[in-house]
């Protein structure tokens, strides 16, 4: 029996950070998707929100705290520097990318459904079994490009010339920003294929990073 279960939608890029850990890790581990939405507030009461984790039979939700709680029990390889100093920029730029990735992810993949579905109402059942529970925002895949692009050359910045984000070894960082780069609503926009390749060091440091975790997402 797997010591780990992650609860959550497989193409949610929080679950695909989730499972990349866990690769990178080498740990067994089971998927349980949902089948509904209902699922989403039987598997954790308090938010609705998921991937929640039963690691060794304790149950733990926000990705976030899931990969703390891996790093507690399976310390190597760790999930961050032994460096406090880098470990402390490693994990802010998770969260920045959390916050900054999921609006794009959320917009683009919600105009994506509402095109094939013919409507927001018909797209809702679909969103949902992506972890998206609520409408997406408004707007045009135009108005969105240009923003996305400055992200990335943001990203490239902060890259440099290290293998990994802020150190020569892969970290929650380059898991959580591989997630939603990796992810397949973002990649189907021809605007943000085309700035992901105009950054060649962001290329070569997120297949790196496949090489290291697979594509777990899907």
């Amino acid at each position: 029996m797997s010591a780990v279960t992650v609860y959550g939608p497989r193409r949610n890029p929080f679950v695909d950070k989730v499972l990349r850990a866990l690769a990178l890790k080498k740990l067994d581990a089971r998927l349980v998707e949902p089948t509904s939405p209902e699922d989403y507030r039987r598997w954790n009461p308090e938010t609705g929100l998921l991937p929640v984790a039963t690691i060794e039979g304790r149950r733990v939700i926000d990705s976030h705290r899931i990969l703390d709680a891996l790093d507690e029990r399976w310390p190597h390889p760790g999930l961050v520097s032994s460096d406090a100093k880098v470990a402390g920029s490693q994990r802010r730029l998770e969260e920045w990318a959390s916050q900054t990735f999921y609006f794009y992810w959320e917009r683009w993949l919600g105009q994506r459904v509402r095109e094939v579905e013919g409507g927001a109402e018909r797209a809702r059942g679909v969103l949902a079994r992506f972890g998206i529970l609520r409408g997406g925002g408004d707007g045009s895949t135009a108005r969105y490009a240009s923003e996305y692009a400055q992200r990335l050359a943001d990203l490239a910045n902060f890259l440099g010339t290290r293998p990994f984000f802020y150190a020569d070894q892969i970290s929650r960082a380059d898991l959580a920003i591989a997630a939603f780069l990796e992810s397949s609503s973002v990649v189907s926009v021809p605007e943000a294929a085309a700035a992901f390749e105009a950054q060649p060091a962001l290329v070569e440091w997120l297949a790196r990073v496949s090489q290291e975790t697979g594509s777990p997402g899907g």
